[in-house]
């Protein structure tokens, strides 16, 4: 946590979407860790503190599904992963969770709904 708030790493390569993303956890109270790519998200996972991860699919260099397999390798097995996604098959959904993220939301996505999830990861996880 950064002063006290919640961090959340934003994992988006859209630099406008990464950054909506991070406005409206802003609103919310929460600090925010913005990365571009997979490669990225597992570098600052390990150096940032962060207390949950908002984690796109289609990420260039390694794809989502590779990255929350990755991250739930390593130290942080229990930090709370949601994928937000343009993907909405039912594969891709099975897909993710068998990845290991906590939750799956297609875009666009009802930010009331990510940020009530969001937070009650995190309060699991606690």
């Amino acid at each position: 946590m950064i002063s006290g708030k919640p961090v959340v790493l934003v994992v988006e390569d859209d630099t406008e979407m990464n950054e909506l993303q991070r406005e409206l956890l802003a609103i919310h109270g929460m600090e925010s860790v913005p990365a571009y790519s997979g490669i990225e998200a597992i570098e600052l996972s390990r150096s940032c503190g962060a207390d949950a991860i908002l984690l796109d699919i289609m990420l260039p260099e390694m794809d989502g599904f590779e990255t929350c397999e990755h991250l739930r390798q390593d130290e942080n097995t229990d930090i709370p992963i949601i994928m937000l996604t343009a993907l909405d098959s039912p594969e891709c959904r099975l897909q993710g969770f068998a990845a290991g993220a906590d939750a799956y939301f297609v875009k666009p996505f009802d930010p009331d709904e990510v940020v009530k999830t969001l937070r009650s990861l995190m309060e699991e996880t606690k």
